[in-house]
């Protein structure tokens, strides 16, 4: 029995490393910053990770609380920066060289909004 759970406790330490290798990234990788001026809580994270999902050529990023940005790293030859900055944009998060579309503004958690925030309401129209 004891040779049973040696042999178990073996090909799951292998399994598992195996599925714990880095994936090989494509030759057309690159990484981007791009700063979200109006991320005010991680009530928006869930907005800003939906939007990287679907958006084509994304394949990881990482948000940064503390410097109000997100580091994304994409394929070039199916998107770029400023593809990505409109579709957060598009979906309601404010970012440096767009302004958020109003009408998803509205849809976002009532803390991420700018009026219930105490700041200006026109910044994101």
């Amino acid at each position: 029995m004891k040779k049973f759970a040696l042999i178990i406790m073996i090909f799951a330490t292998l399994c598992g490393s195996a599925f714990a290798q880095k994936k090989k990234l494509p030759a057309d990788a690159k990484k981007a910053q791009i700063n979200l001026p109006g991320w005010c809580c991680k009530s928006l994270n869930p907005t800003i990770e939906n939007t990287l999902a679907y958006e084509r050529g994304v394949i990881s990023w990482e948000l940064d609380k503390d410097h109000k940005c997100v580091q994304v790293v994409y394929r070039s030859k199916k998107t770029n920066p400023d593809k990505i900055e409109k579709a957060l944009s598009e979906n309601g998060v404010l970012t440096e060289h767009y302004k958020a579309n109003p009408r998803a503004v509205n849809d976002l958690p009532k803390c991420c909004q700018p009026s219930n925030r105490g700041e200006n309401a026109s910044c994101c129209h």
